[in-house]
Parts: structure tokens; sequence; C-alpha cells
């Protein structure tokens, strides 16, 4: 194996102006970065659906090895663009049922498309994961973050319920009593203390730390039997995330109705208001 950097080969053209950047290098490896720095990284519908294909069409060829999620400039993801949630809302007087369905639909389309990747997928993660951001890192097979990180299911205190599989992959990795109060109290878990929980599987101090260490663990992917890894995986699904498609059902039937209640849509308007000022 070669000392110098993999090249980089061109994923298909389906991210450009979608706050997606993608790219797989000649061992297989595949990056896909949010790159909406400006939002903390928070996802829209374009960038979400441009994260979706990348994920399930070319994540899913025999040459890809392994997937690392990441996000630009400081943050990994604070979720929902709440931005578009709240535009949505006011102009067609609230969220409706079938508005609704599309909202939580997203998360969950998201959830699946992770955990439809074959090979073992890693989240890099360094400031915010906030939301389906965190749903989207703990839905990966191995989550690296910096000390300076912090996970939050937020979702309680603007009167929703987490989604995107957050209610079984926390649980699965931490046990039921401390993913009760991260979900029912809503509270901001240090990097430091997810780590210690076991909800991550490495920390390192800063994102140059970060940066090799995804290095270094995609180094040791490219260098594993791919169908290894694939079985692996597999197995370790089996065991840990059975039921998954219940939960993400159970997850929608409650969302769909929580972002019609009137406790969001107080927190959308007040949210609209603190905008305008």
């Amino acid at each position: 194996m070669s000392d110098t950097p993999a090249a980089l080969v061109a994923a298909p053209d389906l991210t450009t102006g979608t706050g997606i950047v993608t790219e797989v290098d000649d061992r297989g490896i595949a990056r896909v970065t949010i790159d909406r720095a400006e939002r903390m990284n928070a996802l829209n519908g374009t960038a979400a659906a441009a994260l979706v294909d990348f994920l399930t069409t070319r994540c899913a060829a025999a040459d890809v090895r392994a997937v690392i999620i990441d996000g630009a400039g400081g943050n990994f993801s604070t979720g929902a663009d709440i931005r578009d949630i709240a535009a949505d809302s006011a102009k067609n007087g609230g969220i409706d049922e079938s508005s609704a369905a599309s909202v939580i639909g997203g998360g969950s389309t998201l959830a699946r498309a992770v955990r439809s990747v074959a090979v073992p997928v890693v989240a890099s993660v360094d400031g915010a994961a906030v939301g389906i951001g965190a749903s989207l890192a703990f839905a990966s097979d191995l989550i690296i973050a910096t000390r300076r990180s912090y996970f939050l299911l937020a979702f309680t205190n603007i009167g929703l319920m987490p989604d995107g599989g957050a209610t079984q992959t926390v649980a699965a990795a931490v046990g039921r009593a401390r993913a009760n109060r991260l979900v029912l109290l809503g509270e901001r878990l240090p990097a430091t203390e997810a780590f210690d929980a076991g909800l991550i599987s490495g920390l390192v101090d800063d994102r140059t730390a970060l940066d090799a260490e995804i290095a270094a663990v995609s180094a040791r992917f490219a260098q594993s039997s791919s169908q290894a890894l694939r079985l692996a995986k597999t197995a370790l699904d089996a065991n840990t995330l059975a039921g998954f498609e219940a939960t993400l059902e159970r997850e929608t039937d409650g969302q769909t109705l929580l972002l019609q209640s009137d406790e969001f849509q107080a927190a959308i308007a007040a949210f609209t208001t603190t905008r305008r000022h």
C-alpha cells in the first residue's frame, strides 16, 4: 500500500448546489460532507435528499469499503432546518397531516439510508450534533468525536419526540436509564460523557486529531476484507438493531401527530418572531 494519499475519484454529479459534498477515493473509502456552515449544517430537504441519494446509490456499489459522514465549518449538523419548516407553516397557516408526514419522512428516510449501507459507516463529529443531526450520527456504526463536541436530542423541548431511529440506537448503546434522561429531559451530552457512557466509539482532542483518526480508521478498512466487514456488520445489526423498521414506524406515527400539535406550532411561531427581530 502506497504511503501517498489516495487519489480522489469524482462521485456522480448529483450534489452541486445541494450543500452536500461527496468523494470516493481509489481505496473505496467514500466521504460525504454536510457543507451548510452558514446554517450550522442544518439539513433542508435538498441537502437531505442529496445525502440519501449518495448513500443509497454510490455507497451501494461493490467497490465501496467504508463511508465517512462529516460536517464542514466546525459542526456536524444541528438537525432539520427549522427555517424551512417555519416558512412552510407560515405559508400554509400551520402544519397539516400531509406536511407533517413529509417532514418526518425525511428523517426516517435518512436513517434507513444510513443503515442500508452494507459496509461500515463512520460519523466524524466536531461541534454540535443536534436533533436529526444527532440521530444521523447515532445511526452510524462508529462515532468518533472531538472533546468540544456535544450531542443533543432536544425534541421534547419544542414539543416533539426523537426520530431517525434515535429512540432505539441510543438505548441500544447506553441502556434504558441513560437513554430516558437524554430523550425525556432533552439533556445536552458532552462528547467526553458520551464516550464514557459508551455512546460513541472514539474521543480525540481536536479537529486535527479527528482527521488523523478518521484517516487511520479508513486505512484499516481499506486493508480489511470487504466481505468480512459486510457480514460482521449484518450480524451485529441483527443482535443490536432488530426491529429498527418498527422503531421508525412508531417514531413516524408519534412525530406526525406532534408536528401538528399546539405546542410545536407555538415553538414555530416563537422561532419566526425571534428571527424577525
